[in-house]
């Protein structure tokens, strides 16, 4: 499953089957394409070191973390870092203050920062490409809450370091929708586990730090791909529909529901299960 810019040439795919266009607008919303491209890339080298810090948890081993900084997703438009700050900017020091290696010292950061009042002059070391460089901006007051906006949203950059080592070939792919998968295949080599037992298994969805699955894009199309590959069994997230995600679509699915529909329009005989957490899908495959 992938996504490429339409041209005079392949416009015309558009009548395939399993192929959809949409508006660029829809694909990038306010990012331009470097920026959606290197959150793309980052999603996936997130999802790599989730899915190794995510399977040897679950193997009862340990891991080292080495944390980068902050990668900036979002800058917003009416912040003051604005003209400063860029996605894909790597955010190693704030107010001289580091995220560090562990989840206690990320957290004295959050709560550093929720400390702060509008005004406060915040000074940024950044990483961008190789140089590094300071960006300070005033923070404004978030209207909403009375507090502060830092104008700016990130996620952890880091890189895990294990033993044994993993080592991935991801063909090129981006985004975080092969955590899953990606985790279970570390499992099932650390352990030894053969969950595979004579199956060809197929799957998709996020991995967040506790376990849980995530939603994904596109599913009935990545359930077309694994049905092409030879799957036999095809694992989609079970995810939570809120009520707040149903008053503002009012017609969406789950993941699981979304590829249930899609399978029974191709016929296929593909075996669907859905999956809330890692331990799951290990236990499904297990009694597979």
């Amino acid at each position: 499953v992938y996504v490429e810019q339409a041209t005079v040439l392949t416009y015309f795919k558009k009548f395939l089957k399993h192929h959809e266009m949409v508006p660029a607008e829809e694909v990038f919303g306010d990012y331009t394409p470097e920026e959606f491209d290197a959150l793309q890339d980052f999603s996936m080298r997130n999802a790599r070191s989730k899915a190794v810090r995510v399977a040897f948890e679950a193997a009862g081993k340990t891991v080292e973390r080495h944390v980068n900084g902050i990668f900036v997703t979002r800058v917003d438009q009416s912040s003051d870092f604005r003209d400063k700050l860029k996605v894909g900017d790597i955010i190693e020091t704030i107010d001289g203050k580091s995220p560090g290696n562990t989840d206690e010292s990320f957290e004295d950061l959050r709560d550093y920062l929720a400390g702060l009042e509008p005004g406060h002059t915040l000074v940024l070391q950044v990483k961008r490409d190789d140089a590094t460089m300071t960006i300070s901006a005033k923070l404004k007051m978030n209207s909403r809450t009375g507090g502060i906006r830092l104008g700016f949203g990130g996620e952890v950059d880091e890189d895990v370091t294990s033993d044994p080592s993993v080592e991935f070939d991801a063909h090129g792919v981006s985004g975080p929708s092969g955590g899953l998968m990606f985790t279970l295949e570390i499992y099932n080599q650390i352990t030894n586990s053969h969950l595979k037992n004579g199956h060809n298994i197929a799957g998709t969805g996020t991995i967040e730090l506790d376990g849980t699955v995530g939603r994904i894009g596109g599913i009935d199309k990545k359930l077309v791909a694994a049905i092409e590959a030879g799957a036999t069994v095809f694992l989609a997230p079970d995810d939570e529909i809120t009520d707040e995600m149903r008053a503002r679509y009012p017609d969406i699915k789950s993941n699981y529901e979304e590829v249930k529909e899609a399978a029974e329009k191709l016929g296929t005989d593909i075996k669907i299960y859905p999956v809330k957490t890692l331990d799951e899908a290990i236990e499904i495959l297990k009694n597979l």
